[in-house]
């Protein structure tokens, strides 16, 4: 693969994981924290929820924009493309 290609995957990769845990935490999924060893945790799904959406749409833009005629394009790469 060429450097156009592997910053494509890269990008493409990065994006599916990113909506990936957004649909884990849009459907069900909790994270909670705790600030310190001796404190209680708290939920910080929904601020989780929104960082990560807008880190989704972000990455969105910059695949549109590096990659317009494929920024749509579903990619799977080979798992053993190199030998």
């Amino acid at each position: 693969m060429n450097a156009d290609e592997n910053r494509y995957v890269e990008l493409t990769t990065r994006l599916r994981s990113v909506q990936a845990f957004c649909e884990f935490l849009a459907h069900g999924g909790t994270v909670r924290i705790a600030p310190s060893d001796a404190a209680s945790y708290r939920d910080v799904t929904q601020v989780l929820l929104r960082k990560h959406r807008l880190e989704a749409e972000a990455l969105e833009r910059t695949r549109r924009q590096l990659f317009p005629d494929r920024a749509d394009e579903d990619i799977n790469p080979s798992l053993y493309s190199h030998h």
